[in-house]
């Protein structure tokens, strides 16, 4: 699904330039393996220190408005890292996730995933718990650049099309009062990271509350393609994101 993916993400690319990113889009998933095994045993000092924070004052602002803080993050750079970076620098980062389906991988990721202090959540019928989270000060930290059923989502521009997204954050922090800041890992060179917070999105306010859930949402998917058009290679482009689009003429995974 990579090109398939690059195809419809950057028509003005030749098709060896796209083949390209793909490539290296799985360079850069194999540096994340690689990163996950080394850094199992690393402490909050090791975190730290293979770190190159960005944008910090945007998260601490947000903070100070006593709601708590909707963190909007993506599958790119070593993500899995940064749950575990987060909380060494002072952030208290609640995180949603999905489970592995392999019983011993989940207990070893759930470990390495909370050893610095994260709290991690499963995605479903999660909602009261993020509420929660957020009146106690915490950042709950979302990734939402995949593709969510149409049941649930929300048809909102992403690279030019239409695509399916979970409007879930921005109702949670439309409801909570949570300003929503856009984050990403982004890998600078070997052991080398950057955290990047971007400022808080505005929020809309028509008067109608799914509508304003909707703006929201949108905003928040452009600030994540923001981050991908910045670092293309480093984003997980085998996800099937643009399926269903009502702005693509075809399916672009047909016979794949």
């Amino acid at each position: 699904y990579v090109i398939a993916n690059l195809r419809v993400a950057f028509p003005e690319l030749s098709e060896p330039e796209r083949r390209e990113i793909g490539r290296e889009s799985y360079v850069h998933f194999a540096w994340n393996l690689i990163d996950v095994a080394r850094s199992a045993n690393w402490g909050p000092e090791q975190l730290i220190a293979r770190d190159e924070g960005e944008g910090r004052e945007h998260v601490d602002a947000a903070r100070a408005k006593g709601h708590g803080v909707i963190g909007l993050t993506l599958h790119l750079g070593s993500f899995e890292m940064s749950m575990r970076l987060a909380p060494a620098i002072g952030l208290p980062v609640t995180v949603i996730g999905r489970p592995l389906n392999n019983r011993l991988l989940r207990r070893a990721m759930l470990a390495q995933r909370t050893s610095t202090g994260a709290e991690l959540l499963l995605h479903r019928n999660v909602a009261p718990q993020m509420l929660r989270a957020l009146h106690k000060g915490r950042v709950v930290t979302v990734l939402n650049d995949q593709y969510t059923r149409r049941s649930k989502g929300v048809f909102v521009p992403f690279f030019g099309v239409r695509v399916s997204t979970s409007p879930g954050p921005a109702l949670i922090a439309l409801r909570a009062g949570a300003p929503i800041i856009p984050g990403a890992f982004v890998r600078i060179g070997p052991d080398r990271h950057r955290m990047v917070f971007r400022p808080a999105l505005d929020v809309p306010d028509t008067g109608d509350r799914r509508r304003d859930a909707e703006l929201l949402t949108a905003s928040g998917n452009a600030a994540l393609e923001a981050f991908i058009r910045e670092n293309p290679a480093q984003w997980m482009w085998s996800h099937r994101r643009f399926r269903h689009s009502p702005d693509l003429p075809t399916d672009p995974y047909e016979g794949l």
